[in-house]
Parts: C-alpha cells; sequence; structure tokens
C-alpha cells in the first residue's frame, strides 16, 4: 500500500516538473486544452500500432511458464511495426501533408491526452481485473493497491496482451517525440548542433536495439512477474515518452559545441552502460532458455540450477539496472551543464530502479527462500560492486 502511495506522489512530481518548469521553454507550444484532433491522433497512433501487429509478419516466442502453469506466446514484430509507422511519418513530412514538428507544437495537449488515456486504462484494468478474480481474493487485497500495481498479471484488451503491446507505443512514441524535436531545431536554427545530434544517436540506438532484442522481453521480471496497472501502464504511456526526452528542451537552441572530452564522456558512459545492460539481459534469457550455455567461455555457475550467478548475475545481482542508469546518464550528458533538469530523466530512474530492485529482491526471497539466501552471500552487492 505504502508504494502505490509513494508512486502516486512520482506520477504527481514528473506532471508538475513538464508543465511547471519544462513546458514554458517552448513559447510556441499550443495552449494545454485537447482538440479532437489531437485526441484522435494519439488514439489513431496506438490503434495503427495494434492494428500492424495482429497483421505483419513476426515470428512468435513462447513466454516463461507463469504461476498457473500456463504459458504465453509473444508475437515479436515490432520492429517492423515502428519501421513501417516511422516510414510513413517521414513520407509524410517530406510530401507536406503533415510537418514533423506537429508533435512539439501539440506537446502539452499530447501530455494531457496521454495521462488521461493512461488513467481510463488502468481504471478499466482494476475493475475488469477484479471482477475476473475469485469473490475471496478480493478480501485480502487492496483497491488503490489494484489500481497502482495491477489487478492481473496478464490483461487481456480486444485479445491483446496489452503490458507486452504497451511497449511499444512507449519507446515508438519517445522516437517520435525525438524526430519532432529535431525537426524543429532544423528550422529554427537552420542546422543540427552536435549535441541534438549525439543524443539523437545514443537514444535511436537504444530503441532500435530494443525492438531488434524484443523476444528477449518475454523472459523480463515485467512480463514475468509485474502485474499491470498505473505503475506500468503510466510509465509506459506517459513516463518514457515525455520524461525520456526532457533534454531535448536544452538541446533545442543549445549551440555551444562539444569538446571532444564531451565526446569521449558520453561515448564511453553510453558503451559502458549498453554492454552491460545488454549483456547482463542477455546472459538471462539465455540462461532460461538453455541454462547449459557457457557464459564468458565458461559453463555457468548456478545456485540450485535456479539462480544464475555467473557473468554479470556473479559481480551484482541485478547488474542489468545498473547498466540502465549508466545509459540514462548517457542521454543526458549531451546538454552538459545547461540546468539540472535535463537529469531528471536519470535521478527519476535512479528513484524507481532502486525501488523495484527492493521489491524483486523480496520477491525472489518468497520464491526461492534458502536458495535466494545463499545466493545473497555468493552474491552480496545489489547494483554496483563494492557500493550497494
Amino acid at each position: 500500500m505504502k508504494w502505490a502511495h509513494g508512486y502516486l506522489l512520482l506520477c504527481s512530481a514528473t506532471f508538475a516538473v513538464l508543465f511547471r518548469d519544462l513546458l514554458p521553454l517552448l513559447p510556441y507550444a499550443r495552449l494545454p486544452v485537447p482538440t479532437v484532433p489531437v485526441v484522435l491522433a494519439f488514439l489513431g497512433y496506438v490503434a495503427t500500432l495494434a492494428v500492424l501487429g495482429a497483421f505483419l509478419p513476426g515470428k512468435t516466442y513462447a513466454g516463461a511458464v507463469l504461476p498457473d502453469g500456463s504459458r504465453l506466446t509473444y508475437k515479436c514484430n515490432g520492429l517492423q511495426v515502428v519501421g513501417v509507422v516511422v516510414t510513413a511519418l517521414a513520407v509524410a513530412h517530406w510530401s507536406a501533408y503533415w510537418r514533423a514538428t506537429w508533435v512539439v507544437h501539440h506537446y502539452a495537449q499530447l501530455l494531457l491526452v496521454a495521462n488521461a488515456f493512461a488513467l481510463a486504462l488502468s481504471v478499466y484494468l482494476c475493475v475488469a481485473g477484479r471482477l475476473r478474480r475469485p469473490r475471496n481474493w478480493l478480501r485480502s487485497t487492496s483497491l488503490l493497491a489494484d489500481f497502482v500495481m495491477g489487478a492481473e498479471l496478464n490483461p487481456t484488451v480486444l485479445a491483446i496482451d496489452v503490458k507486452f503491446f504497451s511497449y511499444r507505443p512507449a519507446m515508438a512514441g519517445w522516437l517520435i517525440v525525438n524526430l519532432s524535436f529535431l525537426a524543429k531545431q532544423l528550422d529554427h536554427l537552420g542546422f543540427i548542433t552536435s549535441r541534438m545530434l549525439l543524443y539523437q544517436l545514443v537514444t535511436a540506438w537504444y530503441i532500435w536495439d530494443y525492438f531488434v532484442h524484443e523476444p528477449k522481453i518475454v523472459s523480463t521480471w515485467d512480463i514475468i512477474a509485474e502485474h499491470f496497472g498505473l505503475m506500468l501502464v503510466w510509465g509506459d504511456y506517459v513516463f518514457i515518452v515525455f520524461a525520456f526526452s526532457v533534454q531535448n528542451f536544452f538541446l533545442l537552441d543549445d549551440t555551444r559545441p562539444l569538446s571532444y572530452l564531451e565526446v569521449a564522456l558520453i561515448a564511453i558512459t553510453f558503451s559502458l552502460g549498453f554492454a552491460v545492460f545488454r549483456g547482463a539481459n542477455s546472459q538471462k534469457h539465455q540462461f532460461k532458455t538453455q541454462p547449459k550455455t557457457h557464459i564468458w567461455g565458461k559453463p555457468p555457475i548456478t545456485v540450485g540450477d535456479r539462480l544464475l550467478a555467473s557473468g554479470f548475475w556473479g559481480i551484482a545481482r541485478h547488474m542489468n539496472y545498473t547498466g540502465d542508469l549508466m545509459l540514462a546518464l548517457s542521454f543526458s550528458l549531451p546538454c552538459g551543464r545547461a540546468s539540472p533538469l535535463a537529469y531528471f530523466y536519470f535521478f527519476y530512474l535512479l528513484l524507481l530502479t532502486v525501488h523495484r530492485e527492493m521489491r524483486d529482491d523480496q520477491r525472489c526471497s518468497r520464491k526461492y527462500k534458502s536458495l535466494w539466501d545463499e545466493y545473497c552471500l555468493q552474491v552480496p552487492y545489489r547494483m554496483v560492486p563494492f557500493v550497494y
């Protein structure tokens, strides 16, 4: 329950920062009163991704075995889906049917619509989930907890697994917002600055890599264990799209050149973060699907043949989170010392990550019992060796 209250406070803080502190930096943005075309554009965007996901070809992968013994399947064609959408928007832009700067000019309205959509979807999932559950379950669960943390593990809407699907409008939306700011800078300044270009390159690589490795998402903690409520819904439809991209506000008019030292720092931080993040997630996925495959040239070290204790998972218990935080920092570094708010995403993600790591630890302790205690003795550090 206390986590649900804390998450609502974090959502409110993010909304306040975006509206109070960042939107004034965009004087040409339309007033935050959503119009019908903006609402239809947002809903059409989500619907288009859903339709393309259903009809475009893609390989199907089996997910992890769930607590009830079932095993869902996932059609992983996100790269094709996003490729079609971005290509269509690019053609529309160059054909003058639609301007890429439209997203920047309607940023405030889109932010409000996304929040309203996330709230409505969370309410629906909470009500539908509680109606589908056995009556005796409701006596031991809180309505607020079900709303924030989720009432169901794998809810569906119109036969769509909404938890797996929602990563697509999140990651694609982040890319589209970034490209809209890129187009706005080109219109505004007549050129693309080195800071904006570097930011666009590292974030586009991260987004592309996500969809390339989409099959590995089916074995992540989010898919396996997290219920789908406001925490993840709002994270997908609002936080990833609008908070991940706050750096654009400070890069838009920043014409300061990057020094070689700054470029090196950004490149090293991104490269190390990417190696840790992708390496740790790949090792975990490999262990779950091919448990005997060597890691770093050696047979995997395990605890009870259930917990991986070698590779990145022998360094710290959640090195994937550490890598993700390094990546987040590399996305903000192109802003330099422009403003502390340019690092808002990094510090917010730090809070969420530590919070999630603590919840993961408690769940693993309940699930694996003495094996988890043994693993913690073998791998004492949570995220950063010798620090935490």
